[in-house]
């Protein structure tokens, strides 16, 4: 399927599926900007196309470096956060115990109070499955509040959380303590 993108009067494209979802998670283009599966016949906002799935957030496990890797962009509502949880499940079934999580939260404009106990979810089956870090990226220390609070309930006391304002300081981070792993056997 090819998919063309209607953005401040150009069009842009062709476009597959996984190319779109890709520029739109990237920020290139946003959910509601509009897109036609028809050369212009019809044309609906992207979030609409079968196949995007969701824009609010992406998860990827790196099993090689241990490592989850989840970025919330936009409004995020409960279905998401429901979802996104399923996701994570199915990723730790790739990493070993002792995995460190990189959240980012920069591109989040809100999140419902009902993603609560998704979130918690989330956070009890890492634990579960051996999480030892967390690094979390929020631009501003104050909007940590409500996961600093859960993370005290929901992750074993030897679990090491960090809060970074920029992906760079993450990055960092993340490098120096692959630096002095010593590597399993």
């Amino acid at each position: 399927m090819k998919i063309y993108i209607s953005k401040s009067g150009q069009r842009y494209g062709p476009y597959s599926v996984e190319d779109l979802r890709e520029e739109v998670l990237k920020g290139v283009f946003q959910p509601d900007n509009y897109a036609t599966t028809n050369n212009g016949d019809t044309w609906e906002p992207i979030s609409a196309l079968p196949g995007i799935g969701s824009v609010c957030y992406s998860v990827e496990a790196k099993s090689a470096a241990n490592l989850l890797l989840l970025h919330y962009y936009g409004k995020v509502t409960a279905a998401d956060a429901e979802r996104c949880g399923r996701e994570i499940e199915h990723c730790l079934t790739s990493l070993r115990p002792g995995f460190r999580l990189l959240s980012d939260f920069t591109k989040l404009e809100s999140m419902e109070v009902a993603c609560a106990p998704h979130i918690e979810r989330v956070m009890d089956s890492c634990n579960a499955h051996g999480i030892q870090g967390v690094i979390r990226v929020i631009a501003n220390p104050r909007q940590d509040i409500g996961l600093g609070i859960m993370s005290h309930f929901h992750y074993r006391d030897s679990v090491k959380i960090i809060t970074c304002q920029t992906a760079a300081e993450a990055e960092e981070i993340l490098r120096q303590s692959q630096a002095t792993e010593v590597p399993a056997t």
